[in-house]
């Protein structure tokens, strides 16, 4: 059995996640490769019987460029695939939706897992409710559904169907979250990046790393989120902050926010899905990372 496995990550922790599916792949058939999502051919996708989609969540939803993958993706005719996700406190409507857009392309969707992730957005504290995740359970878990999701794949393949899983419905206040958070929405009410251009060293990291290449610092004026995703990656990695954005009016919403996520969570807990490797108690509020940032640099120049 031939098979692929496409990896969308930006922190690491889906690659982590990609790497343990892929092992306990190849512990059944001996053979499975590992691409970026960057370096995808979508036509030569018919040169692999299973293929694995994986990528972080954003807004309760596939991020923005995984979804045009999926809408540009060529018929499928019954190839199987299946599908992974790293999520913080929620992972919301995700993997379905990823699973009904390969669908609609004709796959066959054999399999789906998700693993909590740390999370790292420059408006939230950190550490963060799922900081430590995943941890080698959680990666073990992984590796335990790339040995089942190959075995099941050979099983198909020889008409037995009836092994193929559905997914766990959504609560409808998260798919409903998932939908209002349209690319629209954001790109009119999420804070607007900006340059500094007296931080800038143009030293590229934020143009080479952006998913959608949507940042051009050598332009005059520099380009940014021209397109954009809203992951906001490249403030989280600028090694001089020189990228800014306004973020008080989501540091002031993190409270409420994360008391969903709590709730969430908590529910997680109580059906054996999710483990505490944080007290839920100790989020600081009125310390996210951006800020944490912003005295590691004055601490390391010598700032007050």
């Amino acid at each position: 059995m031939k098979s692929l496995i496409i990896c969308f990550s930006q922190t690491g922790n889906t690659r982590k996640t990609a790497e343990r599916i892929r092992l306990g792949i190849m512990k059944v058939s001996g053979h499975c490769e590992l691409i970026n999502f960057r370096d995808v051919e979508a036509h030569r996708l018919e040169e692999y019987e299973l293929v694995g989609l994986g990528c972080p969540v954003f807004y309760y939803q596939e991020p923005f460029n995984i979804r045009d993958f999926l809408r540009n993706l060529p018929p499928q005719a019954g190839r199987q695939w299946f599908v992974f996700c790293t999520h913080g406190s929620v992972m919301g409507n995700a993997l379905n939706l990823v699973i009904g857009r390969l669908r609609e392309k004709g796959a066959l969707v054999i399999g789906f897992h998700d693993t909590y992730a740390d999370g790292t957005l420059p408006f939230y504290p950190y550490p963060t409710l799922t900081t430590g995740h995943p941890d080698e359970l959680d990666l073990k878990e992984a590796e335990e559904f790339g040995v089942a999701v190959a075995e099941r794949s050979r099983r198909v393949s020889e008409g037995v169907t009836s092994l193929i899983p559905s997914p766990d419905e959504v609560p409808e206040d998260w798919v409903r979250t998932a939908e209002f958070l349209s690319l629209e929405f954001l790109g009119q009410s999420m804070p607007k990046l900006t340059i500094n251009p007296d931080r800038c060293t143009h030293c590229g990291t934020c143009a080479s790393e952006c998913p959608v290449s949507g940042i051009d610092t050598e332009a005059e004026p520099p380009r940014i989120q021209q397109p954009c995703i809203y992951c906001y990656y490249c403030a989280k990695i600028c090694p001089t902050l020189a990228i800014e954005a306004d973020w008080e009016q989501l540091v002031q919403m993190a409270p409420q926010n994360y008391a969903r996520y709590r709730e969430a969570l908590d529910d997680a807990v109580a059906k054996g899905k999710f483990r505490w490797l944080v007290s839920p108690d100790s989020m600081d509020f009125g310390n996210p990372l951006y800020k944490q940032r912003e005295k590691e640099m004055k601490t390391a120049h010598g700032e007050a």
